[in-house]
């Protein structure tokens, strides 16, 4: 009897062990496929708040000095701005110079003027500038308007306009 009593002491802990292990290895293999599922949707799922990229459009033919666009970059600690325009001109023209001024509700409140060579843009037709300001103190958080006269060396000439409302900066 004695005998008896230890083979069945010894099968009871074999199954034990056989079904503890079975669990574990179900737990294991669930455990990587719920985080393999998880990694492979993290790459469909875009971020929010992330900037999508805009095309910007690309200028036409170069038919006369003219404005493409224009824009202004902070200077960082100050309520200071870099104006500047970019554009066109025909192929004849070495130079051209441009005068900012700023205006608010119809008082003229700065004036700034900038010069710039005339680089070859065959692409265009033409040759093209930009002209940027030194630092120009404006008030942020208002709505300015920055108009742009433009001469060249040919004494041809053109405006442009733009408004802008200024971020404050830190």
């Amino acid at each position: 009897m004695s005998m008896e009593k230890t083979e069945e002491a010894q099968e009871t802990p074999s199954l034990m062990t056989y079904v503890v292990g079975s669990i574990l290895v179900i737990a294991v293999v669930a455990g990587a496929w719920y985080f393999r599922s998880k990694a492979s949707l993290s790459g469909v799922i875009e971020p929010m708040g992330q900037a999508v990229p805009v095309a910007t459009p690309t200028p036409g033919p170069i038919t006369g000095l003219g404005c493409d666009v224009q824009y202004y970059n902070p200077r960082l600690g100050f309520n200071e701005y870099y104006l500047s325009a970019e554009g066109g001109d025909i192929v004849k023209a070495d130079r051209v110079n441009c005068t900012f001024t700023a205006s608010v509700n119809g008082k003229e409140v700065a004036t700034a003027t900038a010069q710039s060579p005339l680089t070859d843009a065959p692409q265009r037709g033409g040759k093209t500038f930009r002209c940027t300001t030194k630092t120009i103190a404006l008030e942020p958080s208002v709505e300015t308007i920055i108009d742009v006269v433009l001469k060249d060396d040919l004494r041809a000439s053109a405006t442009c306009s733009a408004t802008f409302t200024f971020a404050p900066q830190q």
